[in-house]
């Protein structure tokens, strides 16, 4: 099988017998030094599990977000195809990777709310979590109440997160997770569980001050050719996200990248602490879901360090 034979299958059927068979034996050496126990639901790095990996990669990112054709229009020979189909796979799992976080978590919350603490109803596939003294009718929280919760959560202590390490942090102690439950769960007189995932979803992709602080500790230039194309397509990202923002999403940006607190930044910007706070956490999401979830960990430093480069330049006035 030459380059030229993938080229011509590409383009006469899109992903074909030949580009599928090279697919997988990318996912398979890609996959395999990942701990299964954090990337796989725990499961062997079969064949089978090779080939969904592989599935996921196909339909996630080439098809569906259409990657496929910048593989081919990057591509020059089937060694630099091979690793830009390797960043594809890398990407699948760094998404498996910050899901399984919040799973853990909420596995978490069950076994901590099933004690005589609280009081769980059932919901149809999910549950209500109140005190033993009784809440309000099991039902869900408004996309306002959302955003509340995780204020409301947002100063607890979060332990520091190791992307290298065999499994995932815990993110919380045991006491700290037992704070944020019963917060939560006195706050709003009961919460069902998906809510409370939604919270944490929210409040755990705050990272941004966190990486910056962390970058000269923890940076590594790590310059091979698979690494090289990662980084170009991480340029091209940040550079299409920075100009695509609004300009009060990158005054937030900037101002939280440099420390500077909400109330500064509301009164600059005209607005309440309110509308900042609920601004912070949209454009913290955004970069978390079109960036950083995008990349493999070794990058995230570097874009975000990037990112804050390029939106300065864009908000500098012209000379």
């Amino acid at each position: 099988m030459t380059y030229q034979d993938l080229v011509d299958e590409c383009q006469r059927e899109g992903i074909g017998t030949l580009f599928w068979g090279l697919l997988i034996e990318v996912a398979g050496r890609v996959a395999r030094p990942y701990p299964p126990d954090v990337y796989n639901d725990g499961q062997p790095w079969s064949e089978e599990a090779i080939r969904d990996l592989a599935l996921d990669v196909a339909l996630q990112r080439l098809l569906d977000e259409h990657q496929l054709e910048f593989v081919l229009a990057k591509a020059t020979d089937k060694d630099s195809l091979s690793r830009l189909l390797a960043f594809q796979v890398r990407r699948v799992l760094s998404h498996r990777r910050s899901k399984t976080v919040i799973d853990r978590l909420v596995s978490r919350v069950r076994e901590l709310v099933s004690g005589p603490e609280y009081e769980l109803i059932e919901v149809g596939s999910d549950s209500f979590i109140s005190l033993p003294d009784g809440g309000r009718e099991p039902g869900e929280l408004s996309e306002v109440e959302i955003r509340r919760g995780s204020r409301l959560i947002d100063s607890i202590p979060r332990l520091t997160s190791h992307p290298s390490a065999e499994r995932e942090s815990k993110v919380y102690t045991g006491s700290t997770l037992s704070e944020l439950v019963h917060v939560l769960v006195t706050a709003f007189d009961g919460i069902l569980i998906r809510d409370l995932r939604r919270i944490l979803e929210i409040t755990l992709t705050a990272w941004l001050p966190t990486i910056l602080r962390d970058y000269e500790e923890d940076h590594v230039d790590a310059s091979t050719p698979d690494f090289e194309l990662q980084r170009s397509e991480m340029r091209r990202m940040v550079s299409a996200f920075a100009a695509d923002l609004d300009s009060s999403y990158r005054i937030v940006l900037i101002g939280k990248a440099h420390g500077v607190s909400d109330g500064d930044l509301a009164l600059r910007l005209g607005r309440s602490r309110p509308w900042l706070a609920d601004r912070k956490r949209e454009v913290l999401d955004m970069v978390e879901r079109r960036i950083v979830s995008q990349l493999p960990p070794d990058l995230h430093s570097e874009a975000t360090l990037r990112l804050i480069d390029e939106l300065e330049e864009l908000e500098s006035p012209d000379d």
